[in-house]
């Protein structure tokens, strides 16, 4: 039986779709935990402490729905491994949760050093 477009395998042509649609969920998500901290948390006036708590926050949802896109893969593929290949799942991974991840620790030392210098 020929693999279908839809269905990533080994040797089978990958679909750009389901990788479109984590960027999008992903970023919705984040776009919506940033407008929820601007509408509820956030001071009338952003200074450097509350710029850091909504760069945190956007980042926050990026990763959270990397997490989440994540854990819905392994499920997947603990249930049929043909349906998700390694490669997706790792990428998924160091894509959606890893590197939102490590520009959040970037930002947290760039805002951390700006804090001990005395930035306004």
């Amino acid at each position: 039986m020929p693999a279908s477009p839809q269905r990533a395998t080994a040797g089978g042509p990958v679909s750009p779709v389901p990788i479109l649609l984590r960027f999008i969920s992903c970023g919705l998500l984040a776009v919506a935990l940033g407008i929820l901290w601007r509408v509820t948390l956030a001071p009338p006036t952003v200074g450097i402490g509350s710029a850091f708590a909504g760069i945190f926050f956007l980042l926050l949802g990026f990763i959270l729905g990397g997490l989440l896109w994540y854990a819905r893969d392994a499920r997947v593929r603990m249930r049929d491994p043909e349906r998700i290949p390694d490669e997706r799942l790792v990428f998924s991974f160091i894509v959606f949760a890893a590197m939102p991840f490590a520009v959040l620790v970037v930002v947290g030392a760039v805002w951390l050093l700006a804090f001990i210098i005395g930035a306004r």
